[in-house]
């Protein structure tokens, strides 16, 4: 089994338990790949949250910190490779795209550490420089200074900020993609359509929201991009992962259904927390035929893309602790 995206609490502040515990768990639980993804650094104080200020924290903590991390990852990940470990541990790093000037900054990231970042998960966590996936009152606020003001037009400017991101970068793992509906105000009317929000058909109620959605699926076909299933969304309320079931079956049309899993864990208790929903997912809403992750060549240590089929999968013994 594999995930795609992971945090610890030696680097976000936001996670509990250091990142060798997690990976540790990982293994334990019959994982085969896990990747490590923990954040970019953010390049200015404004953009620091609750609980990093609280430790009193600048950016400078922040650079502090990934540059400790790839080093710890490093060493993490030549660790399972010489005990010839049954997991196998790829280095990444969560983007945070916030705006160009960190998207710019993304690029020289990656660049400057190519020789030890495997892959990276490209996320949108901030429209208009405020937290979308923070608090219900942080999410009104991004709506209100959206050109509309409007839960349709933050959706768009959502997804134009997300499509600068896979543009720009061509992330090897789309975050959390429809993240945006995380903290939507689902009961309140949509002034564009007079229906309940949590009543929009996107594809017909917001045509334009949609094909922005549509375009952004197309560009990770385009360079061969995964999208992961993200079980975080159902500790965090939701029946599904990210993303729901209209974006992902425009995944399966115009993506070829290239998914992967990710657990999104922040503590050592949400290292595959909720897979059996997501595999339930896959397989009884989304019939999935395959499913992607990433590996590493033997040979050329290189980032390849592999796959394996669902029903291959549904032998795994890894399903078995769910059945407890």
């Amino acid at each position: 089994m594999h995930s795609h995206h992971s945090h610890s609490g030696d680097y976000v502040s936001h996670a509990t338990d250091n990142l060798e515990e997690i990976v540790s768990r990982a293994e334990e639980m019959g994982f085969t790949h896990y990747c490590l993804t923990e954040h970019m650094p953010r390049l200015h104080e404004r953009f620091l949250y609750p609980e990093e200020e609280q430790k009193a924290y600048t950016c400078k903590n922040l650079q502090e910190d990934f540059e400790n991390y790839l080093v710890h990852a490093k060493a993490v990940q030549s660790k399972y490779r010489e005990n010839k470990s049954s997991l196998k541990v790829l280095i990444g790093f969560e983007v945070e795209g916030l705006d160009t000037e960190h998207i710019d900054y993304t690029k020289r990231l990656w660049e400057e550490n190519s020789s030890v970042i495997n892959m990276c998960v490209g996320s949108t966590h901030y429209v208009h420089e405020t937290p979308i996936d923070f608090s219900p009152e942080l999410w009104l606020e991004a709506m209100s200074l959206s050109s509309g003001q409007s839960a349709r037009s933050l959706f768009l400017d959502y997804f134009e900020l997300q499509y600068e991101v896979l543009e720009s970068l061509n992330p090897t793992v789309v975050g959390h993609f429809d993240l945006i509906r995380l903290f939507e105000p689902s009961s309140s009317t949509d002034p564009t359509t007079g229906k309940l929000i949590q009543d929009i058909d996107i594809e017909t109620d917001w045509p334009e929201v949609w094909e922005s959605i549509i375009r952004n699926i197309k560009h990770v076909a385009s360079y061969g991009g995964l999208f992961e299933l993200n079980s975080a969304a159902i500790r965090k309320g939701w029946k599904s992962p990210y993303p729901k079931r209209d974006i992902a079956e425009a995944i399966k049309k115009y993506a070829d259904g290239r998914f992967c899993f990710s657990d999104d864990s922040h503590s050592i208790k949400q290292v595959g927390l909720n897979y059996h929903k997501v595999w339930d997912y896959v397989t009884n809403q989304l019939q999935l035929e395959w499913i992607y992750y990433l590996d590493l060549d033997e040979v050329s240590g290189e980032t390849i893309v592999a796959k394996k089929s669902v029903v291959e999968l549904s032998k795994s013994k890894f399903w078995d602790k769910y059945k407890q």
